[in-house]
């Protein structure tokens, strides 16, 4: 536990044995919000008794399970945990200089090595956790809109696992994430871990055919980055740079003015061409053509449509901020809400975490992480 970060390999969750992580130089772990997460080990090596004491260890096999986890308080909070996929080495004559990286990916890599081709009836969601039940998680999908069957309206999948729940999240404006749970046994401290695949909207928010509205934020009170406190009270972050874009179309308003000279405010101002008539194709003799007709759009599809629309205008603040962990006082995870205070009357409120970078030495346990807003103004 010296070195920042607690290792576990294979499926039991053992801790990596002493042996090895006294090799260790560097633990990286990158989060997105709906990406499989990444992590990479860095090792010196150098030889023993003629062999590389690191490059060949079981315990950094390929497919080996790799647990990463970083104090929260008392409690422990799993960054990664999945297989190795990837290691690079470098030798040199002597052994000494010579170097070790294992790279590897949350579980959700797994739902990527097999192409499938199948149909599914009733809601994508329970599609989705049919699927990553399957795979040894506990799902917790929300429900989606759009009811299929075998027949008009089909739900059909033709490529891996994890491509079709990405899909199906893009398609109903949803995440795929995991959320870990960990526990410690009593008197041994054996990690134990449990695995939730998530398929939500992030922030949480209710799908209801109609107006579609921005995400609601709101404020926790438990995560709180302190940008320039007063004195006497320690910063949370070494860094806060914000990009605000003011261009996002949010809304649409204008006037309009009639015969009498009198002004009509109105809220969209955008002409509705008529459509165009379905024209029939050139004949071709002995061959009977029609015309391809547009696809017909459900109501549960344009609300869909324009929920994405709002949704995604909506974030037009977004934040680049580094601390360590013992500064910021907790985990940035992505899809976590924090509470920013401290940092003017505007840029103060309440922020989303979208992206995190953890990179854990000897000496330092640091993040580089990424927020989002739907607003300015907040307290603090």
């Amino acid at each position: 536990m010296g070195f920042g970060v607690v290792i576990t390999s294979g499926d039991d969750l053992a801790a990596m044995p002493e042996d090895i992580l006294r090799w260790l130089v560097e633990a990286r772990v990158e989060l997105e919000l709906s990406e499989p997460a990444r992590f990479a080990l860095r090792f010196e090596d150098d030889l023993c008794e003629g062999e590389p004491r690191v490059q060949g260890a079981d315990e950094i096999a390929a497919n080996r399970k790799i647990g990463l986890f970083v104090p929260e308080g008392d409690e422990l909070v799993c960054l990664v945990l999945g297989p190795v996929t990837e290691i690079k080495s470098s030798s040199t004559t002597g052994g000494a200089g010579s170097w070790v990286e294992v790279h590897g990916e949350s579980r959700l890599v797994e739902m990527d090595r097999v192409g499938v081709q199948a149909t599914y009836t009733g809601l994508a969601s329970a599609a989705a956790a049919s699927i990553l039940q399957a795979y040894g998680f506990t799902a917790d999908c929300q429900d989606t809109l759009i009811e299929y069957d075998e027949q008009r309206t089909q739900l059909s999948q033709r490529g891996t696992d994890l491509a079709f729940l990405q899909e199906i999240a893009r398609r109903n404006n949803m995440e795929l994430w995991i959320e870990y749970e960990v526990r410690r046994v009593p008197v041994t401290g054996a990690i134990q871990l449990g695995e939730t695949a998530r398929l939500r909207t992030s922030p949480e928010r209710a799908q209801q055919l109609g107006a579609p509205a921005p995400p609601v934020l709101r404020a926790p009170v438990d995560r709180l980055l302190r940008v320039n406190p007063p004195r006497g009270q320690c910063p949370s972050v070494t860094k806060f740079e914000v990009d605000i874009d003011y261009e996002k179309p949010t809304a649409a308003e204008g006037f309009t003015i009639g015969e009498d000279g009198a002004q009509k405010v109105i809220t969209q101002a955008l002409p509705v061409p008529d459509p165009l008539a379905l024209t029939q194709p050139v004949q071709v003799e002995g061959v009977e053509r029609s015309a391809i007709a547009p696809p017909a759009v459900t109501d549960q599809e344009a609300f869909l449509a324009q929920d994405a629309l709002v949704t995604e205008q909506s974030w037009f603040v977004e934040v680049r901020a580094s601390a360590s962990l013992e500064q910021a006082g907790f985990v940035p995870l992505p899809h976590r809400i924090v509470q920013v205070s401290h940092a003017g009357p505007k840029l103060s409120g309440t922020y989303q975490v979208t992206e995190a970078t953890f990179v854990v030495t000897a000496t330092d346990a640091l993040v580089d992480f990424r927020l989002r807003a739907n607003g300015l103004g907040g307290s603090g």
